[in-house]
């Protein structure tokens, strides 16, 4: 299929599947999804990693600016609080009357996710962060990666100091969208040898031995090291 070619038409497509996702997707597989929306234009995060030594473009594309962070509070069915990222899977790198495979990635092909047992903004800021160095040093994340942070990942006394990247058997691993299809990556807080102990032994007995001990896919900072 084509994108539409006039761009009136082609702004319009765009904003659809935006909405598509954070409007019909999201709260499908997140419950109810709160109104404010936590921007990268908001934060200083494009313009840091642009200074970086990491950096892979001269200029930010003003349509990361609006890319942002949702957040989802407990309900019924999910009783813990859920931040996801909305805008990696745009389709920002289409251009009008552009052909699009719907089986191919829509954007990046991914949106990450974050749950917590309490309201939090560390996750927030993490995610932005995560988001905008994806964006400007052109390095995506992937199902088993593994990612380290300066300090822990609150910022206070956490023992967690990085996460991994794992699909929530509890929901759909994927969901699709006029412009392709859109992967979950969710990312459990870890500690430096847990992680160590995913990379010696694979993701799959780090989560069991999360599950086992009632944290799962749920990020809990101020948890103790599992026993591994």
């Amino acid at each position: 299929m084509k994108a539409p070619e006039t761009e009136e038409d082609f702004v319009q497509w765009y904003e659809d599947c935006w909405a598509d996702r954070d409007e019909v997707e999201y709260p499908k597989l997140f419950g109810t999804i709160s109104e404010e929306v936590f921007t990268l234009d908001q934060t200083d995060a494009l313009q840091a990693w642009l200074e970086s030594e990491l950096a892979q473009v001269e200029e930010l594309d003003p349509n990361w600016g609006p890319m942002g962070v949702r957040v989802a509070p407990p309900s019924e069915q999910f009783p813990y609080w859920t931040y996801v990222t909305s805008g990696l899977s745009n389709p920002f790198t289409v251009t009008p009357g552009a052909e699009v495979d719907p089986s191919g990635p829509s954007g990046i092909g991914y949106e990450m996710v974050i749950h917590t047992p309490e309201e939090a903004q560390w996750p927030v800021f993490r995610l932005l962060d995560m988001m905008a160095y994806n964006l400007v040093c052109l390095r995506a994340f992937a199902m088993g990666h593994r990612y380290p942070v300066e300090g822990s990942l609150t910022g206070g006394e956490s023992k967690l100091g990085g996460f991994v990247f794992v699909r929530d058997t509890s929901r759909p691993a994927e969901f699709t969208l006029p412009s392709g299809r859109v992967q979950l990556l969710t990312l459990v807080g870890v500690t430096r040898n847990e992680m160590a102990f995913s990379r010696s032994n694979g993701m799959d007995k780090l989560m069991d031995r999360l599950v086992a001990a009632g944290t799962g896919y749920i990020t809990h900072p101020e948890r103790e090291e599992v026993k591994l």
